[in-house]
């Protein structure tokens, strides 16, 4: 009896680390992931880019979501979440060691697509194996609390260029730290034990009912929903900085505080912290929503939510320098429902396959990569404020299908 609890306690304690390390992980992939939205300012600057072409970052980063989702949940169902987190892991790392070491834009663009394609394993993975590391009923507590922290990634490596270079360094060396902490936590998930996959039939992707179910209104509704509110968050957090330049000629420099002052010393960039303001409330958001789901219908919380994000939005376009960098700020707050519910909306329409319709779900996220690139052309050819106004039109569509929609969204309200 002593020996059989002594190793179910040795397991737990396992499982523990495994969890802290899948947390970190998603850490690290916040970090590259929204670093992008100063790095496009900084990466037309270097290499003396068109708008189109600095556009092509954000691009290169989602398209790997649509390429790769479905083939990294395949490999998922065969072999285990630990192939799959290592080699996201491995690409994440390499990516970013290459990119501070990157010497042409094209390479440069090459390389954030291979970070993209690290970030979609470990999001691909990452969620199974949350749930296989404890028992059923904490895996939403353990999903939205790891969640919560990876949020820290997001909201902490838009400041980091405008600090490192107010220091004295290049803005690429925020790139050598990534690929360090990269490297450190690979190394650590090489030294764990993962537990076995345990996939069940409803959770496998189903190629063969993927045609039946893009017939179905729901999951065609849905899925360009998906689309098109990812391309509109990913669209506008990308180029915050690019707009205010470009529009209020507000620099990446340019503080709200003064020089001699100890929050100009640790925030040097407004534009910057608004891109970090961004994330960091539309994760607080969703931790709200969260509790607000106990006590409110999803669909009031959707609708709301997402009008507001419209409201954002459109006084951010219309409004001051400072009006628009606030106005982003609460852009990211609203965008906290979209996706979860737009997510949980399709999914709950339907009793099975919910596997296959996750795939096609998070294979929408390549909206991510096509309207932020549309963003960039029109943004080159009749100035960015017009191209910021197609995330707003993918916005509108988003709210319409939470006013209108007729996914499932408040069955456990029921």
């Amino acid at each position: 009896m002593d020996a059989a609890r002594a190793s179910v306690s040795a397991m737990r304690t396992k499982n523990r680390i495994l969890l802290l390390l899948v947390c970190l992980a998603y850490v690290a992939f916040g970090l590259v992931t929204a670093v992008i939205g100063v790095v496009i300012s900084r990466f037309q600057q270097t290499y003396r880019v068109p708008l189109w072409i600095a556009g092509l970052l954000p691009f290169a980063f989602y398209l790997a979501y649509g390429i790769c989702s479905i083939p990294f949940g395949v490999l998922m169902d065969r072999k285990g979440g630990r192939p799959v987190i290592l080699l996201g892991m491995f690409l994440m790392t390499l990516g970013c060691f290459l990119f501070y070491s990157g010497t042409s834009w094209w390479l440069i663009i090459v390389i954030v697509f291979i970070i993209g394609v690290g970030v979609t394993a470990i999001q691909t993975a990452g969620n199974p194996i949350i749930r296989d590391l404890d028992t059923p009923s904490r895996y939403t507590s353990n999903l939205t609390i790891i969640i919560g922290i990876g949020a820290l990634g997001y909201a902490i490596s838009p400041v980091m260029i405008p600090y490192f270079e107010l220091k004295g360094y290049s803005w690429q060396t925020v790139y050598l730290v990534f690929g360090i902490v990269n490297l450190v936590l690979l190394l650590l998930f090489v030294t764990v034990r993962f537990p076995p996959a345990k996939p069940t039939e409803d959770e496998k992707v189903r190629p063969e009912i993927i045609a039946f179910l893009l017939k179905d209104p729901i999951i065609i509704t849905y899925t360009l929903g998906i689309f098109l509110y990812v391309g509109g968050e990913v669209g506008v957090s990308s180029y915050i900085v690019t707009y205010m330049e470009q529009v209020h000629k507000m620099g990446l420099q340019d503080s709200i505080w003064a020089k001699d002052s100890f929050w100009y010393g640790a925030f040097p960039s407004a534009s910057a912290l608004a891109v970090a303001l961004f994330w960091a409330l539309q994760a607080l958001g969703r931790m709200i929503i969260g509790l607000l789901m106990n006590i409110m219908k999803p669909k009031a919380i959707f609708v709301v939510c997402s009008g507001l994000c419209v409201a954002s939005l459109l006084v951010a376009l219309l409004g001051s320098s400072h009006v628009a960098l606030i106005s982003f700020v609460f852009t990211g707050l609203f965008t906290c429902a979209s996706f979860t519910l737009l997510f949980s909306a399709a999914v709950q329409s339907f009793e099975a396959n919910h596997g296959t319709i996750s795939g096609i779900l998070c294979t929408a996220i390549i909206g991510g990569a096509i309207l932020s690139g549309l963003v960039g052309v029109v943004g080159q050819a009749w100035g960015l404020r017009m191209g910021m106004a197609i995330n707003l039109i993918a916005f509108v569509y988003v709210f319409l299908l939470a006013a209108l929609g007729r996914g499932k969204l408040d069955v456990e309200a029921s």
